[in-house]
């Protein structure tokens, strides 16, 4: 294409695309084919890549992800082709996000740095940012560990706030909030700067994100009635989308575990049915890709089975879960793993197997870099189970001890040794 009202038009609709994503989804495939269409009959362009890698979201959006991911390659083969960078920022991010659903998360990371660092070198700040925002959410949700996320977050909030970019600080700003309570450090939250909270409350996108990391710090932390609380006004947003990201799957997985444990307490069906649309939504994306999904998807369904007393099928899927996320290098969800089946164990009155997730999970909460988290989790073992102690071992109130000071919670599979802690 080398007509300049054609392009000039092409770069318009480029600029609608992200427009309309947060203000009227209704239009915004109707813009992506535009794209498509005039790159298609008119000939490839600098804003063809873009096209390309939304039409890549829209069917994955639509269920065919594999499909999706064909077009995001183009994209980024149009990228090539073309010689032009005035998109490969925008382009490298949200395609990166698509990549998430047919290979490794934590090998994705990279191609964000790389994305910042091409969208700066012509001068896109936004497509800059918006690399940085997505590393940023796809290394936490992938698992990173907290102190190297702190590292690389820092210059990305510095550079946002030197370019005056609250749009972009308003997405991260609660990433920020939930690695401070989990860590048990006292940042500065990105929450204080002006105009920030004004764009948090104006947008119902921003306001859904928000809902959810709200939501999903009060379950981690197992504050379960303000957690309700959350999840309700998360659920009433009930917005829609027609672009798929790799971010979104955490919306499944932990509105899926925030369900399963609602619906136990209260046995409100309605809860049950969000849990089982939760788990379908993960087992379709857990088909395409293994790596990232598979221990999820077990986590789930072991959460149901709980929920069901389904206790055979429940104790399997916490293992499946378990080996999973330990075989894919989740080691923040091995310790989610370790801490709801805990919680399982306990239910079923076997302690000594309950102690002995938590005390998993404590170890790996650490070893994720979310000290307060991990503390919360000693301090549950110390109020619910007895005293804990690092000097002695010793036999569980209400277990038999064998002859050897093996602990027996009446599972023929479970008599181990208990070195790190004492229950009295």
């Amino acid at each position: 294409m080398d007509e300049p009202n054609k392009i000039m038009a092409m770069k318009f609709y480029a600029r609608l695309e992200i427009s309309f994503h947060m203000t009227k989804v209704e239009a915004q495939p109707i813009v992506t084919m535009k794209i498509v269409q005039l790159s298609i009959t008119r000939g490839m362009n600098p804003v063809s890549p873009l096209g390309f890698t939304y039409f890549g979201m829209l069917l994955a959006r639509l269920g065919d992800i594999r499909e999706g991911c064909r077009y995001v390659r183009i994209g980024r083969q149009l990228l090539d082709r073309i010689g032009s960078k005035e998109v490969a920022g925008e382009v490298i991010a949200l395609g990166t996000q698509i990549m998430c659903f047919v290979e490794p998360v934590q090998a994705t990371l990279e191609a964000y740095v790389q994305g910042h660092t091409t969208a700066m070198s012509v001068g896109d700040t936004p497509g800059a940012f918006l690399n940085s925002v997505f590393y940023v959410a796809t290394s936490f949700w992938a698992g990173t560990k907290l102190s190297v996320w702190r590292e690389r977050y820092a210059p990305a909030r510095r550079l946002m706030e030197e370019h005056g970019h609250i749009n972009f600080l308003s997405h991260i700003s609660q990433w920020e909030k939930n690695v401070s309570l989990l860590t048990g450090t006292g940042d500065s939250p990105v929450s204080e700067i002006e105009g920030v909270k004004n764009i948090q409350e104006g947008n119902p996108h921003i306001s859904y994100t928000q809902a959810l990391q709200e939501m999903y710090i009060k379950f981690m932390f197992r504050e379960y009635e303000e957690m309700k609380v959350l999840a309700k006004k998360y659920y009433d947003f009930n917005l829609h989308t027609w672009t798929l990201l790799y971010i979104h799957t955490a919306h499944t997985f932990y509105g899926g575990l925030v369900s399963s444990w609602v619906y136990r307490q209260s046995k409100d069906s309605i809860w049950a049915d969000r849990a089982r649309k939760a788990r379908i939504l993960m087992k379709k994306w857990a088909d395409c890709n293994e790596w990232n999904f598979q221990n999820k998807l077990y986590l789930m369904e072991a959460e149901e089975a709980f929920c069901y007393n389904d206790i055979t099928n429940a104790e399997y899927l916490y293992e499946k879960a378990l080996s999973s996320a330990r075989e894919h290098r989740f080691i923040h969800e091995e310790a989610l793993a370790h801490e709801l089946a805990g919680h399982f164990f306990l239910e079923l009155n076997r302690k000594g197997t309950a102690v002995e997730h938590f005390m998993q999970a404590h170890e790996k909460y650490l070893e994720w870099g979310a000290v307060a988290k991990s503390n919360s989790v000693l301090e549950f073992v110390q109020r619910v189970l007895g005293k804990v102690s690092s000097l002695a071992t010793c036999t569980l109130p209400g277990l038999t001890s064998s002859s050897n000071g093996n602990v027996d919670d009446g599972d023929k599979n479970t008599r181990k040794r208990m070195p790190l802690f004492c229950l009295d």
